[in-house]
């Protein structure tokens, strides 16, 4: 035989020494000599008989060798295990064989012999290309299904998947790990031409295939394939990650309702899937396309978190000019659980991804600040007012401070304070990680500040250490300065508890003369004052005007030369609509009485009906009242007969007649719109606002099954005019904060340009602001000669000491 076969089988050049034959298990060798096996020489001579070329059955122009139909054979044979349907259904852990049966060890075998007898590039060559096509064909298929909305983008994720751990199996059992293998797929890349197999000879190929360099190991070459071909063509913008695909994978349903993602129960598999499938293309590709899907992927995230959170602040911008009660409640919960889907997203999905995290505070930041809206946003100042509603609402709720668990375990003898604190931390962690995306955290604490207010001297707080353990949270992340009011409000909690302490031992220590004097018109009533330092607590309205009992100016009297004496060169001024008191009424169907809780605005007006009805017994106007209480604010007069005529059942003491309902002759008796009168009778339907004619009647049928009735004041909900003062009160301080910045900085200066000085303003201001917004202020500051410009140089300003 030819030793030229020998040598090429061996891969010894021609300058190789001539062997002897040998029996293939034998072995020997001198200095100089090349032994040959039984082995080795049978396979030399199977080659050069296998690659005599014959003339093809399909075209007398065409021939072929009996190794290149063995290579082409075996190829497509082992490739064939694809066809089956059972490798799609989750069993691709397990070559499924169904088609070629139990021919595996002898398909093995097959590319065994056709490496043996030197074939391993061209089989290679031929499970690249074949492999390529089948798979182009198949991405081909699998973009009309999707297109055309036959199959979901799940079913595709989960399809690459199937394809993936298949390929790694059947690569694993029939191709060789060698550095052989890895030099002929080097050589591949390495070549100006594209790979083409025997597309000559097969009609079913689709192009040539261009490899890469970066696979280089047979371990990954079905898997590149199916990368390449299979889910590179599908994983882009237009593909996959589009809304119509991307969004219910994210929202973690099948569907496409928007409130899918508000669900408890999820688990993120197709999430998964897909961030792996992209971070595996990343692992994967070559330097100039580094990051690409993971890139797209985190882009398609942005746009799927800041449009989530826009159709949450949309709702509160719908109904701004409507009643947005229900609103308000539900925008701040509803901005919480859209950042706990998002950080399950990032946890669970997206494995605590560093670029991700930054894109998921990105979108928070975005969506507190409004810029997701096609307003432009308002800087955050509409958040910070809801969010300190929120706070608010669930600090003044005691059943929102017990979890379910904890409300049904109530009953048994379980020390539940510990899980109460717990969940209270949790729920104050939660607020603050959205509080730390507010730019505006300057209205948040004219709103907080204004109901913790609210809160403290109406006794309405639920805990007062729930209260301090947010307040040291909201000083650890904006500084002492920020809580410093506040702080200042529990302290003159803590300082009237002390002053009506002392007050009572003053009172007790008095002389006989003295305090028989003070109840002999007081002895049925009990006082006790809060003292509030003027710069801590809000501005309330003042009644200068206001008549009180002679037993509480009996009190008042006594505090007020108390504290003159303790406390010389302080100056006591009444907060009236502050005050709140309880009133013990008795009914002719109750005659045990009641114990009304309101406050001071609604015992005078109830104190008017005392005795009787008015001089005819017709009921008293609102003119009248006014005139007998003092209270020269009409408004709140109208809120306080609604409270007491117009609530909710139960709390109705005062009956009001509408006088334009019936004629003058034929007014309503008393009980007919009263709340007890009988069913058969037909109730007149009474007006909800007050009229000038309006006549207030005391309700003798009145009964109620509650021994203590708080009746709260209309006034106590806020008004629009409310709220817009306290956005007004926000902006004067932007204002002087903005000038305070300038002065500081043309002090440390002296002299700057314009753009500079901008610049280090914006960078030291802790709430959003513009430039026009700064620019002001400087005119205003040159105006009141704090600066002025530089002489021809308009744009740079000079400090004046």
């Amino acid at each position: 035989m030819a030793e030229e076969d020998l040598e090429m089988m061996n891969g010894v050049g021609g300058e190789a020494l001539k062997g002897k034959v040998v029996d293939r298990n034998a072995s020997f060798g001198g200095v100089n000599s090349r032994v040959w096996g039984l082995w080795e020489i049978g396979l030399a001579c199977l080659r050069r008989h296998m690659t005599i070329q014959h003339s093809s059955v399909m075209s007398d122009d065409a021939t072929f060798s009996l190794l290149t139909s063995m290579v082409l054979v075996t190829t497509h044979t082992f490739l064939s295990e694809y066809d089956d349907d059972a490798t799609s259904n989750n069993q691709s852990n397990q070559v499924v064989a169904s088609t070629v049966g139990d021919s595996r060890p002898l398909i093995r075998n097959c590319v065994q012999t056709c490496i043996d007898l030197g074939s391993m590039s061209a089989l290679l060559e031929e499970v690249i290309v074949a492999a390529s096509s089948r798979f182009r064909k198949e991405s081909n298929s699998w973009g009309r299904d999707l297109s055309e909305s036959i199959k979901t983008a799940p079913q595709f994720l989960s399809h690459i998947d199937n394809r993936l751990k298949q390929s790694s199996t059947m690569t694993t059992y029939y191709l060789p790990s060698n550095p052989a293998a890895s030099m002929v797929l080097r050589e591949f890349s390495n070549r100006s031409k594209a790979l083409t197999g025997s597309s000559q000879q097969v009609q079913d190929y689709d192009g040539s295939v261009t490899w890469k360099a970066v696979n280089c190991s047979t371990r990954r070459l079905l898997p590149a394939i199916i990368e390449t071909e299979l889910l590179l063509p599908h994983l882009v913008p237009e593909g996959i990650l589009h809304p119509r695909h991307l969004y219910p994978i994210l929202d973690d349903c099948e569907g496409s309702v928007r409130t899918s993602w508000k669900s408890k129960e999820k688990t993120f598999e197709n999430a998964k899937r897909l961030y792996g499938l992209c971070w595996r293309m990343t692992a994967t590709s070559t330097k100039a396309s580094k990051s690409t899907a993971l890139h797209d992927l985190r882009t398609a995230f942005g746009e799927y978190g800041r449009l989530r959170g826009s159709e949450i602040m949309q709702q509160d911008t719908d109904n701004t000019n409507s009643s947005s009660k229900e609103t308000e409640k539900t925008v701040i919960a509803d901005l919480l659980a859209l950042k706990e889907h998002l950080q399950m997203l990032l946890t669970v999905a997206f494995r605590s991804d560093d670029s991700f995290t930054a894109s998921m505070r990105s979108i928070l930041d975005d969506v507190c600040n409004g810029s997701t809206l096609s307003s432009g946003g308002d800087g955050g100042r509409r958040t910070a007012e809801l969010l300190a509603k929120h706070v608010d609402a669930r600090f003044k709720d005691a059943k929102a401070q017990a979890t379910p668990a904890v409300m049904s375990t109530l009953s048994a003898s379980v020390d539940t304070s510990d899980t109460n604190v717990d969940h209270n931390e949790s729920f104050q962690d939660k607020i603050m990680t959205l509080f730390r995306h507010i730019s505006s955290k300057d209205v948040f604490q004219a709103f907080y500040k204004r109901d913790l207010a609210k809160r403290l001297v109406t006794g309405r707080s639920v805990s007062s250490d729930m209260e301090r353990s947010f307040l040291s949270k909201l000083k650890a992340e904006c500084g002492p300065a920020y809580t410093s009011k506040m702080e200042g409000m529990f302290k003159d909690m803590e300082l009237s508890q002390e002053i009506m302490s002392s007050y009572a031992a003053y009172s007790a220590g008095a002389s006989s003369q003295n305090q028989n004097a003070a109840n002999s018109s007081s002895k049925t009533t009990d006082i006790d004052v809060q003292v509030l330092t003027t710069g801590y607590w809000p501005a309330y309205p003042q009644y200068k005007n206001i008549i009180l009992p002679t037993e509480l100016l009996a009190h008042q009297k006594n505090f007020e030369s108390y504290y003159q004496s303790k406390y010389k060169g302080r100056r006591i001024a009444w907060q009236y609509s502050l005050g709140n008191c309880i009133v013990k009424a008795s009914f002719p169907k109750q005659p045990a009485g009641k114990e009304l809780n309101i406050n001071l605005c609604q015992t005078l007006v109830l104190l008017c009906f005392q005795y009787d009805d008015g001089p005819d017994g017709t009921g008293l106007t609102i003119d009248e009242i006014m005139k007998k209480t003092g209270i020269d604010d009409r408004a709140e007069v109208e809120r306080v007969l609604q409270s007491l005529s117009l609530g909710r059942d139960g709390t109705r003491v005062l009956i009001k007649k509408d006088v334009d309902l019936t004629k003058s002759s034929d007014l309503p008796s008393p009980t007919s719109v009263s709340e007890n009168s009988s069913p058969t009778k037909k109730k007149i339907k009474v007006r909800r606002n007050v009229g000038p004619h309006d006549r207030f009647l005391f309700n003798a049928s009145f009964t109620s099954n509650q021994r203590r009735i708080r009746i709260t004041n209309i006034s106590m909900k806020e008004t629009a005019q409310e709220r817009s003062e306290t956005h007004e009160s926000v902006v004067k301080d932007r204002l002087y904060l903005i000038d305070a910045a300038v002065v500081r900085i043309m002090k440390a200066r002296k002299t700057i340009d314009h753009r500079d000085l901008i610049g280090e303003v914006m960078s030291q201001l802790k709430f959003p602001s513009s430039s026009s917004d700064i620019k002001k202020r400087v005119e205003s500051l040159i105006e009141r000669e704090y600066m002025e410009r530089v002489e021809g140089d308009r744009s740079r300003y000079n400090y004046l000491a």
